[in-house]
């Protein structure tokens, strides 16, 4: 019967997180809006930042109680997740067209953020690397608004909405609904890993990580559904990126974070691999074909069993 209960909540605490982000975004961002701030910084930050709040306060919530490794696993899960899973799925719902030329930049940007990143934290995070995966955030989200051309988070606006108590209770609702969400999340996730004797780091990268991802998934399989490629292959390549130097920078700034270096076996080559797989396949075919998202697919059903059974 508990393991009912806890399953229960786990749900609720993944719909507590979907929600919120939504309620959050919305709200702030008509806030926003109404202030008189352009939409294109509105995207890239307002939008951006709430949805990857569903990653920050599960990872928050996580060192603070000193489950590391589910912090640390949510966001290597989150990343694989973003490419293999969710493009994979907008890739064989329909294939993904984008030039390569417009966002070469961001795509060498991630690659080469991705090695920084693991490199850095390999020996655990602080208060000075929480800083400087901040200012890279700062730096990255100021060109992007000098270039907005060359912006790859493309998130759409939620719809206009110019009622600044209806907004404000949208936000509020938001947030209270994701930090409710997020801690409901991290309670049953360490229960079923102890339950059933699986890692942490492993509960971590697949099922809190898809659950954290969902806002990504939701984004990117709606936008594939109405063909708008650049939103779905836009949308991952700006989370990965927020999800490793705001999510874990932030949580740094709070709390320092210890990485399994068991992680570095496994785990990060295949972050790394499939972020480099992006270069070929989208600079081959100007996108993604439905071929390479069964690719991405296959990757990821491997990926999540290995993690399981090995």
């Amino acid at each position: 019967m508990e393991i009912l209960f806890k399953f229960v909540f786990f749900i609720v605490g993944i719909l507590l997180l979907y929600y919120g982000a939504d309620y959050l975004v919305k709200g702030a961002a008509n806030i926003a809006r109404i202030l008189g701030i352009k939409p294109i910084v509105v995207g890239l930050t307002v939008v951006a930042f709430g949805t990857s709040m569903p990653e920050f306060l599960v990872g928050l919530q996580a060192a603070i109680i000193g489950e590391n490794d589910i912090a640390v696993g949510n966001i290597i899960g989150s990343n694989v997740a973003n490419i293999a899973l969710i493009l994979g799925v907008s890739a064989v719902i329909s294939p993904l067209v984008i030039n390569f030329k417009s966002i070469k930049k961001e795509l060498i940007f991630l690659l080469i953020g991705s090695l920084i990143f693991c490199g850095v934290i390999y020996n655990g995070t602080n208060l000075i690397i929480g800083l400087i995966f901040i200012l890279i955030m700062v730096v990255f989200i100021v060109y992007l608004i000098l270039h907005p051309g060359e912006a790859p988070i493309k998130e759409e606006l939620p719809e206009s909405d110019n009622s600044i108590p209806k907004n404000i209770l949208f936000a509020i609702l938001g947030g209270v609904g994701l930090v409710f969400g997020s801690r409901i999340l991290i309670d049953s996730a360490v229960f079923f890993a102890r339950i059933f004797k699986v890692p942490e780091i492993v509960i971590g990268m697949t099922i809190v990580a898809i659950g954290t991802s969902l806002p990504e998934l939701a984004a990117s399989v709606v936008a594939s559904v109405k063909k708008e490629s650049d939103i779905s292959i836009g949308n991952i390549i700006g989370s990965n990126i927020f999800n490793m130097f705001f999510v874990i920078g932030g949580v740094s700034l709070i709390k320092n974070i210890n990485v399994n270096k068991l992680i570095y076996s496994f785990e990060v080559p295949i972050m790394l691999l499939l972020t480099a797989l992006l270069f070929p396949m989208i600079a081959k075919s100007n996108g993604l074909k439905r071929i390479n998202g069964i690719i991405f697919l296959i990757i990821y059903v491997g990926f999540s069993f290995y993690l399981f059974y090995r």
